[in-house]
């Protein structure tokens, strides 16, 4: 079964790999409660980095009492609704930022807000006014703990994470700002294998750096092109990059194509086909053309071949008999080979 058939964020803690530039920024900025704002292209990896953190902040802060909450906001129809979900979930009550503040205070635990589709958010009208007010709460954090290892009383911890579009959206309230670009090479090896690792097949390094290269490094499309590597394995006819140049060029991530060089061997190998295949409108076969060729100058070639070798003949036999019967025999092998 092929493994490559996710297309959405990565939830499987074992299957996330590579970003340790960007895992790092982001944990260095909560360590100091600093708001921070993940952007990217589309199909960057901005949700799965997001679960990442949610998934491993409690060993990486070394906060173990650390609870992390995720919403999609791209989801979500008002603030209200994620004020009123995020209380809901520290056993609170309410749809405002007031409301979260005081659950979050009696709540008496450090938490993690992430927040995916801060973008969705922001085009609804309604986004930038909560990441204002949620990253005011999370500056007002006190993490300092008794001799029994609890919040201060009347204190909160709360810190914030945020994934947004490509661009990082202008705000009021200071945001710490991680960008997610092309995947490295060995980041590249990492996730393939992370995907590989349960079954027999492998991918060659060539492979692997094909793969880096036809998706430049973008999460989503390696995913694409692996999974019709992977198909290859089994369907030994299977042309594994020109099904996934297809399915680019058809399919390509919403607002982040592939930029045309990738395209360019595609369109080599087309031309190249072109001129092999006979059925083909505009084929230009090297060998039909020499053939065809061929079939044009035959009659002359039949005319004249008879007499030039009886010239010869003649000049080597000096007899005009040797030279009559020389054309008498190329004129009967023309006509024998007409017949066949």
């Amino acid at each position: 079964m092929n493994p490559f058939t996710e297309r959405s964020r990565i939830t499987d803690p074992s299957r996330f790999t590579g970003r340790w530039r960007e895992v790092g920024m982001v944990f260095e900025r909560l360590e100091r409660r600093q708001p921070v704002i993940l952007a990217g292209a589309a199909g960057a990896g901005k949700s799965s980095l997001l679960t990442h953190v949610a998934q491993a902040a409690g060993a990486v802060l070394e906060i173990p009492d650390l609870d992390a909450l995720f919403l999609d906001l791209a989801v979500l129809p008002a603030a209200a609704t994620a004020y009123r979900l995020a209380a809901n979930a520290l056993r609170g009550s309410g749809e405002t930022a007031a409301d979260l503040e005081a659950a979050l205070v009696r709540f008496g635990h450090p938490v993690l807000l992430c927040l995916d589709g801060a973008d969705r958010a922001i085009a609804a009208g309604w986004g930038e006014d909560l990441l204002e007010r949620l990253a005011r709460i999370a500056r007002r954090s006190v993490p300092s703990r008794d001799d029994e290892q609890r919040l201060l009383p009347g204190t909160h911890d709360l810190m914030l994470v945020a994934a947004a579009g490509a661009e990082v959206p202008a705000l009021s309230e200071r945001f710490a700002s991680v960008r997610l670009g092309a995947l490295a090479p060995s980041e590249v090896r990492l996730l393939a294998e992370a995907y590989l690792d349960e079954g027999e097949v492998t991918f060659s390094a060539d492979e692997l750096r094909a793969l880096g290269e036809l998706s430049v490094g973008h999460p989503a499309y390696l995913q694409r092109a692996a999974f019709h590597l992977y198909e290859s394995r089994s369907r030994l006819d299977y042309d594994w990059r020109a099904a996934y140049l297809a399915e680019a060029r058809e399919r390509p991530i919403p607002g982040a194509p592939l930029p045309p060089e990738v395209f360019r061997g595609e369109q080599a190998a087309s031309r190249d086909e072109a001129r092999l295949d006979p059925q083909a409108p505009d084929a230009q076969r090297p060998a039909a053309q020499g053939q065809e060729a061929l079939i044009e100058i035959r009659p002359f070639v039949e005319a004249t071949l008879p007499l030039a070798v009886a010239l010869v003949a003649l000049q080597l036999s000096g007899s005009w008999l040797v030279a009559v019967g020389v054309v008498v025999a190329g004129y009967a092998l023309v006509a024998l080979a007409r017949r066949r």
